[in-house]
């Protein structure tokens, strides 16, 4: 089973994306957390193989969210989604450690092809 954790804080977007990925990846378990704090307290205690991370989070920015993730669980792929332009953005979260970037106007088939490829970056028994 895959475990993947969206975290946006726009209900919408984390029901769309979830659809998407149901639709598109088979054995997945998809959970949503609103906003910052609730994605470090679910990554703290329960086992996710990746984290879809957006990337202008309310309250705390994503890359700072992006940071404390990986802090608390160093090999957990996150991927960023983003409405902002990937060439300006990008290489600030693959510095801060993100698995990728994908952004939330993709396809439904390029954003499951974006997530498969960062699970695929997963260290084993990650």
């Amino acid at each position: 089973m895959i475990r993947i954790l969206i975290v946006d804080d726009h209900e919408g977007i984390r029901k769309a994306v979830r659809e998407v990925l149901t639709r598109r990846l088979e054995a997945a378990e998809i959970e949503e957390a609103g906003d910052a704090d609730e994605a470090c307290r679910r990554v703290e205690n329960e086992p996710w193989q990746l984290v879809l991370l957006d990337l202008s989070l309310g309250g705390p920015r994503g890359l700072d969210t992006l940071r404390r993730i990986k802090q608390l669980c160093p090999t957990l792929p996150v991927l960023i989604m983003s409405m902002h332009p990937e060439e300006k953005y990008a290489p600030a979260a693959r510095a801060a450690g993100a698995a990728g970037y994908v952004m939330k106007g993709a396809s439904a088939g390029a954003i499951a092809d974006a997530v498969r490829a960062a699970l695929d970056q997963q260290a084993p028994g990650g």
